[in-house]
């Protein structure tokens, strides 16, 4: 069957923390806080803000008067009134005394200053919509990119928040076209960042592991390795075009790494084995748990892929490869599940 647009939703786990982009409204989705998007008097008139407005109260309009003034770029929070959600982040996207609308810096400047302070209040679940893009005029490929690019490195340094979700909504002067190009170009850019994070952290388990049991050889590939990662990230912008962004080739790193994870398997149980060493099978299973969650990622970019390619036939005529490809892809995430839950239980018998 057919993804509707209203039912299209991608998730990738970064560190500790899952980050998901859906079609759905913000003001319904559960999340301890709701960022917003608003002029510098928060006047809440228009776009986001106004939709936030109407199912959080008249009573918010009081509220926001006490953090007034306000620059483009800040963040103010509130309470969120008639939501069920703890707070509202209004994040600046437009300056109505200068006439100055949302650029690159603006829309990083809210997303870092969100996720700070999201993790000051001991917030776990934050939603974020398409920031600038509706009356700030913030094109929608560009917002896709830098909302998702400063989300992923953010993520990646380790972060207190569980989830992190982009809800994207078409509204008055936001198409539905639109909002389909942005869910496009930001699956594909956090397929990007949500693997090669994974992959640099599962190299940098790696050679921890081939420093203590002395394998030279294999800190040569590793090395090798790091520095395709490497020019691979410094190669995410410059895949930004017109056309929807794919996923870098990661399943050639995730094979390479897999032969690694092999052969460090083999020295590592002999190890374990002679000197029944429990930090070091603890650091092994933390080891093939990365390469467990690269290979999701890597997984979960592919279905991104085949469902996005579903869609465009409108449930009519869908070619049976897809669909079996489909399903095939399902069952190979369903077990990679299933081995990250097996091994997770291991590493509580070790006690961590």
């Amino acid at each position: 069957m057919t993804q509707s647009p209203e039912n299209r939703q991608a998730s990738y786990q970064i560190e500790n923390t899952k980050f998901e982009v859906l079609y759905a409204d913000i003001t319904s989705f559960p999340a301890d806080a709701i960022v917003s998007s608003d002029d510098n008097y928060l006047s809440m008139g228009g776009g986001v803000s106004a939709h936030i407005l109407s199912k959080a109260g008249d009573g918010l309009r009081e509220e926001v008067k006490k953090h007034l003034p306000m620059k483009i770029g800040d963040v103010a929070v509130t309470s969120a009134g008639l939501l069920n959600a703890k707070f509202i982040f209004h994040g600046i996207t437009i300056d109505l005394d200068n006439y100055v609308f949302a650029n690159e810096d603006v829309v990083k400047s809210i997303v870092e200053k969100s996720l700070k302070l999201a993790e000051t209040l001991g917030l776990k679940k934050i939603s974020f919509p398409a920031l600038g893009t509706g009356v700030a005029k913030f094109p929608f490929q560009l917002a896709a990119k830098t909302i998702t690019e400063t989300i992923s490195t953010y993520l990646a340094n380790g972060s207190g928040i569980d989830s992190v979700t982009l809800c994207l909504y078409a509204r008055e002067s936001v198409k539905a076209s639109d909002i389909d190009l942005f869910y496009e170009q930001s699956v594909g850019l956090m397929s990007i960042f949500a693997q090669n994070n994974r992959l640099d952290l599962l190299l940098s388990e790696m050679k921890e592991l081939v420093d203590r049991i002395g394998r030279p050889d294999l800190m040569l590939d590793i090395k090798h390795l790091q520095d395709k990662l490497k020019q691979a990230n410094q190669s995410i912008t410059k895949q930004m075009s017109d056309e929807s962004t794919t996923p870098l080739a990661g399943e050639a790193h995730a094979t390479t790494l897999k032969n690694l994870q092999e052969e460090l398997k083999h020295y590592t149980d002999k190890e374990v084995a002679q000197y029944e060493d429990k930090q070091l099978e603890g650091k092994l299973l933390r080891t093939k748990l990365s390469g467990l969650y690269t290979t999701l990622n890597i997984k979960q970019a592919q279905l991104n892929n085949y469902q996005i390619e579903e869609a465009k036939y409108g449930g009519i005529m869908v070619p049976p490869r897809l669909t079996m490809a489909i399903a095939d892809l399902k069952l190979e995430m369903d077990t990679l599940e299933n081995q990250i839950r097996d091994t997770r239980i291991q590493q509580a018998g070790l006690g961590g």
